[in-house]
């Protein structure tokens, strides 16, 4: 999995990324097969904003969190993208029960 960190309007910090590296890094456990995760930090006024990005194969899951301080913004991201996966395999499971059986009733033979 490979993460990439963008600063916007603000200067880039090694203490800021290696936190937010750390935690998207455990996205593994909830999304399959994770490509690529995209982090934008940025401030806006008083507001510090991080926006993320995850490519998986055939879906792309997106998550935004404004809030008064950076490393606050990046859990409240983190803590959407864990709420939508769990969600995302729970739907899941509940449709793979509801699929019909290719056959609903057994082939009979009759004899001639």
């Amino acid at each position: 999995m490979q993460i990439t960190v963008t600063f916007r309007h603000m200067g880039p910090s090694d203490a800021l990324r290696e936190y937010a590296v750390k935690k998207l890094s455990a996205l593994d456990r909830y999304f399959d097969k994770v490509q690529d995760v995209h982090v934008v930090m940025m401030a806006e006024k008083k507001q510090h904003i991080t926006e993320v990005t995850v490519h998986s194969p055939g879906e792309v899951f997106k998550a935004t969190s404004k809030t008064d301080d950076m490393y606050a913004s990046v859990d409240g991201v983190l803590d959407k993208l864990e709420r939508h996966a769990v969600k995302r395999k729970e739907v899941t499971k509940v449709n793979a029960h509801r699929a019909k059986p290719l056959h609903d009733n057994p082939v009979m033979e009759v004899a001639e």
